[in-house]
């Protein structure tokens, strides 16, 4: 669908719903119709099966995603499914989560250790565990603790790329990270735009995503301060169009009551998300994703 055809059917649909965020609205009903429809209680040990099928097991590096809306059957607390995840995968393991800062205004400090997050309540409640650290990011930092942390969120702040080679997304591939969505399924792994870092020098249309840059200035909570500026994406994505291309090889979803899951290996993932912006098949629907912005103009990046 042409951009400005898009943007006129999402004018009306504001307008004739009466909201300014249709995501959101849709979202939203799609849940309240979901409570009406899978009321069955899930049990702690059948959510704990579940996550040692999904690969959550011992000495693991597992990078969660999720969204609290959908464990309304769950009869957990936040900090109990950390707690659980952390004893399955032990001490030995490493436990790794999205936290982006709700505020995102650049001329702003960015407290480091304070910030708090936007996506989801599990993130909010993992990133305030004692023993917990958070990458520097302004807009896409993370959160994790265990042996691997250190090395998954150190460079964060001295990449230009926010998904880039040094950055927690591509690392969770130098760790043999399992990747886990609970509740928040495919449309929401970050860790597909690994894609247009990665492709940044080779294929040209991926160049296109990216519009100038961001600087802001970031201080710790031990009074370490610095300042980091790093590639501004733009563009729309829509990681739908991806999922037929993810096989059960490669991707596992699985469900209980209402609770949607996945998981998948990071390296295997991000390797043939890549392989797929090599034949130009992408999230993105701005910029076009045009024929022959899909031309190599340099060596392989993976």
């Amino acid at each position: 669908m042409p951009s400005a055809l898009r943007s006129t059917v999402k004018r009306i649909a504001q307008k004739v719903l009466g909201q300014g965020n249709v995501r959101d609205f849709v979202r939203t009903r799609r849940l309240w119709l979901d409570k009406k429809i899978y009321r069955r209680p899930i049990e702690v040990g059948e959510l704990r099966q579940q996550l040692i099928d999904l690969g959550v097991t011992r000495g693991r590096t597992v990078w969660v995603q999720s969204s609290w809306n959908e464990f309304y059957n769950v009869p957990m607390k936040p900090s109990e499914v950390i707690d659980l995840l952390r004893d399955l995968i032990g001490p030995e393991g490493t436990l790794a989560m999205p936290a982006f800062p709700i505020d995102q205004d650049a001329s702003k400090l960015f407290m480091v250790d304070r910030a708090p997050v936007y996506t989801g309540l599990l993130c909010e409640v993992f990133r305030r565990v004692p023993g917990v650290q958070r990458s520097i990011h302004l807009t896409s930092s993370v959160c994790a603790i265990g042996p691997n942390a250190d090395f998954l969120i150190r460079d964060h702040h001295h990449t230009d790329m926010t998904w880039g080679k040094a950055s927690p997304f591509c690392r969770l591939m130098d760790v043999d990270a399992r990747l886990i969505g609970l509740g928040a399924t495919f449309n929401f792994m970050t860790p597909l735009h690994a894609v247009e870092c990665l492709l940044y020098g080779e294929v040209p249309f991926f160049r296109q995503v990216f519009n100038g840059t961001i600087r802001y200035r970031w201080k710790r909570a031990n009074g370490e301060a610095g300042e980091h500026e790093f590639l501004k994406r733009g563009g729309d994505v829509r990681p739908q169009r991806l999922r037929r291309h993810f096989g059960p090889d490669i991707c596992t979803d699985a469900k209980l009551s209402n609770l949607k899951m996945l998981a998948a290996d990071a390296k295997p993932f991000i390797e043939h998300a890549v392989a797929l912006g090599r034949k130009g098949i992408t999230m993105y629907i701005e910029p076009v994703p045009t024929k022959e912005l899909f031309v190599p103009t340099t060596g392989q990046s993976i």
